[in-house]
């Protein structure tokens, strides 16, 4: 079922979402009160738009999904509670399941964010299989 998949990616093909910035979203130590997108949560909307595309164009399955392996961005400049992010994620390159993508995020006025993010697509039911018994041996 894989081959499947694999032969349904396409380099060049591009998600896009918006999001509001969260209070939930943000860093707690600049000042009081809410404070500016963090880089954490903005890596997150990344990978997250990285994942929609694969979901949506390529492995609409529920036993199939993708995770990230690798980040590589930087946050450019600073985003306040409210503001609109556009994000965007383009597929760059295709290594059998491993996936990468350029990723940016803009508020309304800058590019906010920018770098590369590598996925790599499972079997959700062997990778829970896998998981499982790394818990066990670690007796959690």
């Amino acid at each position: 079922m894989c081959a499947d998949f694999v032969s349904k990616l396409r380099v060049g093909s591009t998600k896009e979402r918006e999001i509001t910035v969260g209070s939930n979203m943000t860093t707690s130590f600049l000042w009081e009160g809410e404070n500016v997108l963090s880089t954490p949560a903005m890596i997150m909307e990344m990978e997250e738009t990285c994942r929609l595309l694969l979901k949506e164009q390529v492995i609409p399955e529920q036993e199939w999904d993708s995770v990230g392996t690798i980040v590589d961005v930087k946050h450019l400049a600073a985003t306040p509670v409210g503001a609109q992010v556009f994000l965007k994620a383009t597929l760059v390159s295709v290594d059998g399941r491993r996936v990468t993508f350029e990723v940016e995020a803009s508020d309304r006025l800058e590019k906010v964010g920018k770098g590369r993010h590598e996925r790599f697509i499972i079997n959700v039911p062997k990778f829970r299989a896998k998981f499982d018994e790394k818990a066990r041996r670690l007796e959690m």
